[in-house]
């Protein structure tokens, strides 16, 4: 496990500007997208979303579970949606990561930094147009877990100039305050029946080969705090900042049961210089998302001099 950063002189990052169509172009729009397992290696589905992206202009993608992407891979599928710039922690790379984070990008990147040491799936920064990104995937099965990986996340962020503009993407699996309304007694009840339950992937890499015991409330309870750590490091709720009704990210359409919860658990979260520039945010949900993964995608648009 390493943690690696890698700073473009201006000399060499200038050379690449020269070629991006947009670079003077007043918006960038964000997506941050849990892409089911690399859109489960399958071509069609690959290239439902390629066309889909495309549509949307998206300008930086935050992707995690790019399973089944290689560098060369990766680098080649961005192309075909105008992304000439991409970055995975693999273990291609040299991580010893099981579900890969991955950054694509429209334009150059001024600044790299992976780093999965003592985190579950670790976390890809990356600095764009004057942007400081992470995309993030926090712990799936303890409570302990995403509060660790959160505080870690934080402790890169408080690294950052104090005026830099910040966001934060990804699978946090983790509920937000704002929804609590949301949440009823089901979704207490569905949880407790799985606490203290033996992980069955338990001994396997996802998992890091440890035996794990689900512990996802808190103190009996459903638990807010991995998202109120965000709000406390002065962060907005990109979606929550422009609408205050209630959308699910997970489960899709297709894959709703009839006893499904809805819930939220895909962000970007940006701090406050980045939130006086957000124009649009939305979890998108459309024909092509209801089936190209198990998550939908969480847009953000800013306006960027």
């Amino acid at each position: 496990m390493r943690k690696v950063i890698l700073f473009l002189s201006f000399g060499f990052l200038f050379v690449f500007q020269k070629g991006v169509a947009r670079q003077n172009g007043k918006t960038l729009t964000v997506i941050g997208y849990n892409s089911l397992h690399g859109f489960n290696n399958d071509s069609l589905t690959r290239a439902k979303y390629i066309n889909w992206v495309v549509q949307h202009s998206a300008d930086v993608v935050l992707y995690q579970e790019m399973i089944n992407f290689s560098k060369a891979e990766l680098e080649l599928f961005a192309k075909k949606y105008g992304h000439g710039f991409s970055v995975i922690m693999s273990k291609e790379t040299g991580y010893d990561v099981t579900h890969p984070i991955a950054i694509t990008s429209r334009y150059p990147f001024e600044e790299i930094e992976m780093r999965n040491e003592n985190m579950w799936h670790g976390y890809v920064y990356a600095k764009i147009r004057g942007v400081h990104f992470v995309a993030t995937h926090l712990a799936p099965f303890t409570l302990k877990d995403r509060q660790h990986d959160v505080d870690l996340i934080i402790g890169k962020i408080k690294s950052l100039p104090t005026n830099a503009m910040v966001l934060v993407g990804g699978d946090f699996n983790s509920l937000a305050r704002f929804d609590a309304t949301q949440y009823d007694n089901s979704l207490l009840k569905s949880m407790s029946r799985l606490e203290g339950r033996l992980e069955p992937k338990s001994g396997t890499p996802i998992v890091k080969n440890k035996t794990i015991y689900r512990n996802n409330l808190n103190n009996g309870a459903i638990d807010f705090s991995v998202t109120d750590k965000m709000l406390a490091a002065s962060f907005v709720d990109s979606y929550f900042y422009l609408h205050r009704s209630f959308k699910n990210s997970v489960p899709v359409k297709s894959q709703l049961k009839k006893n499904s919860i809805l819930r939220r658990v895909d962000y970007i979260w940006v701090n406050q210089p980045l939130a006086q520039k957000l124009v649009k945010s939305d979890i998108v949900q459309d024909s092509v998302t209801h089936v190209v993964s198990d998550h939908y995608p969480v847009l953000a648009t800013f306006k960027i001099n």
